[in-house]
């Protein structure tokens, strides 16, 4: 049923916001928040680069994690990139499928898989090192000099956290799966 107040309200006028009763989540004081926000930031600096192949800010991470360290499995490149084993399993798959990175049985375990960089993965990578470097520089000019090491200091002390906690998480993980009871192969017992 419309009111007469309903009736004689302008379309154009907008109603006034519900007040929140308790305490407020503000996102401009929610670390989570901002340090998504200074992801994005990041992400699109990187991608005015507009470099050839396409190669995202992730891809060139990746690509670089696996320069660093070449050879390494799966599992080593998940936590030198903190990318999960999914997402990164799927990067892998679209990176070698366009002829950047090549994946092989590793020498000391025939489960895992040993990734290394094609010619064109390198070329790249060289291509995409100097936006990278640009996202860092605008990323530390947007930080007053004298708090920059500071910065440094407390993404580190994160990225450290963030290791501890998959490398725990991957334990638990280990963990669970020794304790979980064989089933046994055969016909079952009436």
């Amino acid at each position: 049923m419309t009111t007469r107040a309903d009736a004689t309200r302008r379309p154009d006028r907008k109603a006034a916001p519900k007040r929140v009763r308790g305490p407020v989540f503000r996102l401009s004081e929610s670390p989570s928040h901002l340090l998504r926000r200074a992801e994005q930031f990041a992400a699109e600096i990187f991608l005015k680069a507009d470099l050839p192949g396409g190669v995202t800010l992730r891809q060139a991470v990746l690509l670089a994690a696996i320069a660093e360290a070449e050879g390494a499995s799966q599992s080593d490149l998940v936590a030198a990139t903190g990318v999960d084993r999914s997402t990164l399993a799927e990067m892998m798959a679209r990176m070698e499928r366009n002829g950047l990175i090549v994946r092989s049985a590793a020498e000391d375990d025939g489960r895992a898989k040993s990734v290394s960089l094609t010619a064109e993965g390198r070329r790249q990578l060289d291509a995409a090192v100097p936006a990278m470097r640009e996202v860092d520089k605008a990323l530390l000019g947007a930080i007053p000099a004298n708090r920059r090491a500071a910065f440094r200091a407390t993404l580190l002390a994160l990225a450290e956290a963030a290791n501890a906690q998959h490398s725990a998480n991957e334990d638990a993980m280990r963990a669970a799966k020794k304790a979980k009871p064989k089933k046994k192969s055969g016909a079952r017992k009436r």
